[in-house]
């Protein structure tokens, strides 16, 4: 389905779904943003036919299709309530709530409506991904063993900016966590039942780094390294009897690197292009559209993830870290 679209918010990755709607030939047909000037601007940068500082009159704008959301993630959850009761499709930068509650409260509004609800998460919709994920699901390394996960940035200190601010649902595990822990459990046949996890606070009370274990009952083993201040590779390396897969630049690969355990040699895989990150994940929400039960494979795993995150934050908790 070819849709009429429209962006919530301005930011950095607002202009790139801009830029790649329109590398897709997608009309962009309206704009939000809070500030006239900079909404001018953005509208002008990408052809965009009508601008919006009421995010009311947006929506009730029967010309829009779907919205994509771009502003910060503590904000998603009403923006998208809103507009699926516009009956507008809603695609929302990752995290795409705050919690599993906010999920599954837009998830049955999407579904009494028939419309559909997706998280942002470039990862499930790279053609690198899907393809080491038919290799896995094929056999091709064996029982999976082990999957480890690392993903570190390294945020300049302020405790106003919204990585660290607890008031904008800041912190690591829902920023950068999403990629890493969907990553893990993507490649995990089943549900973890057990879960470990360490954590070390900043000063403003979010979670800056963390050390996780989850556990299932096919023996698989994964381990996800977090962290705002130090960096560490985007990396993803699961390993099974046969080999092992290493994926680096993991959110938005193209390449990978096989290694055979029985012949010692090292392959590697390509499939798609990094550059067209988005455009994948704007092709893969237009199917399902047309094709709903798709959409239970990314929203399945976003819920699997989101009940993860409550189990990490319920045991941070109880050891009053």
């Amino acid at each position: 389905m070819i849709l009429n679209w429209a962006i919530i918010g301005t930011g950095t990755i607002a202009n790139e779904m801009a830029a790649s709607l329109l590398k897709k030939d997608r009309d962009i047909y309206a704009v939000f943003g809070r500030h006239l000037d900079k909404t001018k601007q953005f509208a002008d940068k990408y052809r965009i036919q009508k601008q919006f500082t009421s995010l009311k009159d947006l929506l009730s704008d029967k010309h829009i299709d779907a919205v994509y959301i771009a502003t910060p993630h503590n904000t998603h959850f009403e923006i998208a309530k809103q507009a699926l009761l516009h009956d507008k499709h809603v695609l929302a930068e990752k995290a795409i709530v705050i919690n599993r509650n906010e999920l599954d409260e837009l998830s049955n509004i999407a579904r009494d409506r028939n419309l559909m609800i997706m998280e942002a998460m470039t990862l499930l919709h790279m053609p690198l991904i899907k393809k080491v994920k038919s290799l896995v699901s094929e056999g091709a390394l064996g029982h999976i063993k082990t999957i480890n996960v690392t993903f570190g940035s390294h945020k300049p200190y302020d405790v106003k900016n919204r990585f660290f601010n607890p008031d904008l649902a800041g912190g690591a595990l829902l920023d950068i966590g999403g990629y890493a822990f969907t990553a893990a459990r993507y490649f995990m046949s089943e549900q973890p039942a057990t879960i470990s996890s360490f954590v070390n606070y900043f000063e403003t009370g979010v979670d800056e780094q963390s050390a996780t274990i989850l556990s299932n009952s096919k023996n698989e083993l994964a381990t996800i390294s977090l962290s705002m201040q130090a960096k560490q590779p985007k990396a993803l390396t699961i390993s099974g009897t046969k080999g092992y897969i290493r994926v680096l630049e993991f959110p938005r690969s193209q390449e990978a690197t096989w290694y055979h355990t029985e012949t010692k040699q090292r392959e590697v895989i390509t499939a798609g292009d990094t550059a067209d990150a988005l455009a994948y994940e704007i092709e893969d929400f237009e199917s399902a559209i047309d094709n709903p039960s798709q959409i239970e494979i990314y929203n399945d795993m976003t819920a699997d993830v989101f009940s993860i995150f409550e189990t990490i934050q319920a045991e941070w908790q109880s050891r009053n870290y």
